[in-house]
């Protein structure tokens, strides 16, 4: 690197012998300007910005002593080299205080100068190559800190994940942590996709990706909150562990749950359009209880069956179900079949109620005994039409696919839909309410009735039972008279019409559970077939 020198004297002789006698190429310097007075010198300072000024000390204008503060003040790492005919002591500790690097007394030894422009140089080259040592060693601090800082939640969600499954040395685990909390509560965000398939069914891609962007905005509420989240991902699941540096009372430590939940599931439904439940733990002192925490979160997400309607899920430590869940099951299962016999559709569905209410209190919580039960019932239906018909296929789909539907059940909400359709279809067909149609006729307008909430073609249809669309097409227009989108229609309204019956269900979440994603649209197929809106239906039910 070649260094920048400005020269500066009154005197042109002397001047012209600094810049002509010493050899600057050989310092590796380079003279870049010269002045007679102080004011031109500063300005020739502050264009070339020189690493070197040689300067007389008392000049016009200016003199060396303020071209020196100058330097000293705005190129702290150049040096001054003042030449003087003085001894005054004052210029001398004025000039050290400067930070002069040195002194050159008139008449000037000009190897005397070559020496201390090269020592000059030498302190320069030695003060930058400290000062890029140091920026190399800040840099890489400031790198280091950076990817701490960037490994802490990662380490802090593992650690999570390790202690939820009690893996390794707690003790030293939550130590490793370095947080400072005095509560916390767990929760378990379970999500479910446009078609309303549990979070289970979707791909971990997905969830990954869903991961990502829910925990973002888990971070952003809590911002705006005295509590802070560390996530994890079990099972694709997302556990949300909230830690509380302050303690709150129970209603407090709810409230603020409550409010956050709300929040999340809110901007993940509008950002995400991904809908959310979310079971939240008990509160709890110490992280050595996580996996108890976690167990007591997950048993209660597990409720979500029994309680669809509520998106977020707090401990219900009621005993009033478990009371009333002490009673015969099997006398309840009984009953049903009788009214299969002997009752109209109507009775039977409006007994399905309170025997799904019944199903649910005898099973305290425990799903696999629900479906199990809801299982027989499936069955029950099944053994009756064969009992009446001897027709085993008349169903339109085998056992095992219904019993496939039921484990496929995600809330006692839906079973409640399934089992409707299901009672009522079979009660239509035996108590004469249908056409006389062909066997593949009959097969197609059971499959659409069991599939009312799904999403369905005729294309799908068709390839279901093994024909052509355009062949399938012609046969249900010759024998019902309509096209497959309307049968479809049909079967979804007259669904509806029984659902908005029940005081339970809202309009809107009808037109959901027959197939229908958005209401404006089920408000138009329903009112081009019955004449009326849905909400006009169900308050005519109501004065009925």
């Amino acid at each position: 690197m070649t260094y920048k020198v400005v020269v500066i004297d009154d005197k042109p002789l002397i001047r012209q012998a600094i810049v002509q006698t010493i050899d600057w190429d050989k310092l590796n310097c380079t003279v870049v300007g010269q002045a007679e007075d102080g004011i031109e010198g500063k300005r020739l300072i502050m264009e070339f910005q020189p690493d070197i000024l040689v300067t007389d000390i008392k000049m016009p204008g200016l003199s060396g002593l303020d071209l020196a503060e100058g330097m000293n003040t705005d190129f702290p790492l150049a040096k001054t080299i003042l030449i003087t005919g003085y001894q005054d002591f004052e210029y001398a500790k004025r000039a050290v205080r400067l930070g002069v690097f040195d002194f050159i007394v008139k008449p000037i030894n000009y190897e005397e100068l070559s020496r201390v422009i090269g020592s000059a140089v030498s302190e320069i080259d030695s003060k930058r190559r400290e000062n890029e040592h140091t920026f190399k060693i800040a840099s890489a601090y400031v790198e280091l800190e950076k990817q701490h800082s960037d490994s802490i939640p990662s380490l802090r969600s593992k650690l999570i994940g390790d202690l939820m499954t009690g893996t390794g040395d707690m003790q030293e685990q939550v130590k490793k942590l370095e947080i400072l909390y005095s509560r916390f509560v767990v929760q378990i965000v379970r999500t479910a996709d446009r078609g309303g398939q549990s979070g289970a069914a979707n791909t971990v891609k997905l969830k990954q990706q869903m991961q990502l962007r829910l925990t973002e905005q888990a971070h952003d509420l809590t911002a705006k909150r005295d509590f802070y989240v560390i996530e994890s991902l079990r099972d694709h699941d997302l556990i949300f562990v909230c830690l509380f540096p302050k303690v709150f009372s129970q209603r407090e430590f709810r409230m603020k749950m409550q409010s956050f939940c709300n929040e999340f599931i809110d901007v993940a439904k509008m950002k995400e359009q991904v809908s959310c439940h979310i079971a939240v733990s008990s509160v709890y002192k110490s992280l050595l209880e996580l996996p108890e925490a976690f167990k007591e979160a997950s048993l209660i997400m597990d409720s979500s069956f029994f309680r669809m309607e509520e998106s977020v899920l707090f401990p219900d430590h009621g005993q009033q179900e478990k009371e009333l869940g002490k009673f015969s099951i099997i006398q309840d299962l009984e009953q049903f079949n009788q009214m299969l016999e002997h009752k109209s559709s109507e009775d039977v569905i409006a007994y399905l109620e309170r025997f799904l209410k019944q199903i649910t209190a005898y099973s305290e919580g425990n799903i696999l005994v629900v479906k199990g039960l809801l299982s027989e019932v499936c069955l029950a239906v099944a053994r009756y039409y064969f009992r009446v018909t001897g027709d085993e296929f008349g169903l339109g789909k085998s056992v095992d696919q219904i019993l496939e539907d039921v484990y496929r059940l995600t809330s006692m909400k839906e079973a409640s839909t399934y089992l409707t359709t299901f009672i009522g279809t079979i009660k239509k067909k035996l108590e004469g309410g249908e056409k006389v149609y062909s066997l593949v006729v009959k097969k197609v307008i059971d499959y659409i009735n069991s599939h009312i909430a799904d999403t369905i073609n005729l294309t799908s249809t068709a390839e279901h039972f093994g024909l052509s669309s355009s062949y399938l097409s012609r046969l249900l227009r010759t024998e019902t008279g309509i096209n497959f989108v309307d049968l479809v229609s049909k079967a979804r309204i007259e669904t509806a019409k029984r659902l908005l019956m029940d005081p339970k269900n809202k309009v809107n979440e009808v037109g959901e559970m027959v197939g229908y994603k958005e209401y404006a649209y089920f408000y138009q197929v329903f009112k081009r077939l019955e004449g009326q809106s849905p909400k006009e239906y169900k308050n005519r039910g109501k004065e009925i």
